[in-house]
């Protein structure tokens, strides 16, 4: 079975441009909403943000500064493929939610509510379409996945903790009313995160039915570069035995599958199905290109040439 990639993950260019998009709506989100309004996002970005509003220390140095020991455990408990990937995109993250710190001032909004909604949503946009990706910003993730590694514990129970102490935090700081604030945004970034990153390219487990299996496979293989399976079955009724064809491919893909299916067999039946994960179990993180390396390096001698200057 082939794995089903996209040119968001294949292509470093269009990966790094959609990295950066979302990034930059992500601190537009924080800096332009959610500080305003004294309320925290997720993560560390929401602990960052926190000591922010009491030492007013920049927060993008802040997030940089928390992530320090959190990658220094990572190397040494996780791939490090995963992990250069991670620290590109937190210096990126670091950097960006720095320079636009002070966006607030041109945003002219005083509604707490509309501060909470547009905060949230703008964050879950930016935090999908760097998860369309599969990057990490790295932060809590790498927690999650440590954790993960080592006590079976699932990401999302991290993820739940640290949002929930970040939650008592806000109350303590700021009182129970931003903190239920607080709680909005993170539900609608959630909610809204979990769209942007499977919009259009949510993964679909297919299977096609048909007295003529073969050519429908072999052009699906040619046409769509998708793996195939075939199944063995037998009918229940007239105990002819057929094949069927399995393949897991992008849902924007399935109107070609229909094409292809109904080419060969006008009476094909096909079943798709929703599936919630797909992992190839050799390969269990994005693999670093020789370029990246590079991006690597470029980004943190900007990062530190920023905010030393």
């Amino acid at each position: 079975m082939s794995k089903v990639n996209t040119m968001e993950q294949d292509n470093i260019y269009v990966r790094y441009s959609i990295i950066i998009v979302g990034i930059t709506i992500m601190s537009i989100g924080v800096n332009g909403f959610l500080r305003q309004a004294h309320l925290l996002s997720g993560g560390v970005a929401g602990i960052a943000t926190a000591i922010n509003y009491i030492t007013n220390i920049n927060v993008g140095f802040l997030t940089f500064i928390i992530n320090v020991p959190i990658f220094l455990l990572g190397f040494i408990f996780l791939e490090k493929d995963f992990l250069i990937t991670s620290l590109i995109n937190m210096v990126l993250f670091s950097i960006i939610i720095g320079v636009t710190q002070d966006i607030g001032n041109i945003i002219p909004i005083d509604d707490i509510l509309l501060q909470s909604i547009y905060g949230g949503i703008l964050c879950g946009v930016g935090n999908g379409l760097v998860f369309r990706t599969k990057s990490s910003f790295g932060g809590t993730d790498i927690i999650g996945a440590i954790l993960k590694n080592k006590l079976n514990i699932a990401m999302k129970s991290t993820s739940f903790g640290t949002n929930l102490a970040i939650v008592l935090i806000s109350s303590a700081l700021f009182g129970l009313n931003l903190a239920l604030y607080t709680l909005i945004a993170m539900f609608l970034n959630a909610q809204v995160m979990s769209y942007t990153k499977d919009a259009l390219n949510d993964e679909k487990a297919v299977m096609v039915f048909s007295n003529n299996s073969e050519p429908i496979a072999s052009e699906i293989m040619k046409r769509l570069i998708r793996g195939v399976t075939f199944l063995e079955a037998e009918g229940g009724y007239t105990h002819e035995k057929k094949k069927i064809i399995y393949c897991v491919v992008l849902s924007r893909e399935i109107p070609k599958i229909k094409e292809i299916a109904m080419k060969y067999d006008e009476r094909a039946f096909i079943s798709v199905n929703d599936i919630n994960e797909v992992k190839d179990l050799k390969k269990n993180f994005y693999k670093i290109k020789p370029d990246e390396s590079l991006v690597l390096f470029l980004f943190i001698s900007s990062y530190f040439k920023f905010y030393l200057k």
